[in-house]
C-alpha cells in the first residue's frame, strides 16, 4: 500500500513542509501491530516511521528545539 506522509520541520521562526511518498507492505506491519490484526492505523503508523527514516537520510539537520510534526497521512489509491 502506498502511502503520502506530510511533515512540517519546525526550527522554531519558520517551518518547512516535506512530503515523503512510501510503500508499505502488509509483512513490514507485523511488529508493530504485536498480537494485533494488521491494520490501515497500523499501516499508517509503520508509513510514518519510514518517512521519519527518510527524512534523516535526506541529511536534513535536526537541532535542539526543532521539531517534527505529521501533518497527514494520505492512503493513495491506484
Amino acid at each position: 500500500m502506498q502511502f503520502n506522509v506530510y511533515l512540517q520541520h519546525d526550527f522554531g521562526e519558520q517551518t518547512e513542509d516535506l512530503e515523503f511518498c512510501v510503500n508499505v507492505d502488509k509483512e513490514d506491519c507485523y511488529e508493530a501491530a504485536g498480537d494485533n490484526p494488521v491494520t490501515t492505523y497500523v499501516m499508517k503508523q509503520v508509513a510514518i516511521e519510514y518517512a521519519m527514516a527518510r527524512f534523516f537520510k535526506q541529511n536534513h539537520v535536526f537541532n535542539i528545539g526543532d521539531m517534527i510534526r505529521v501533518v497527514e497521512v494520505e492512503e493513495m489509491y491506484t
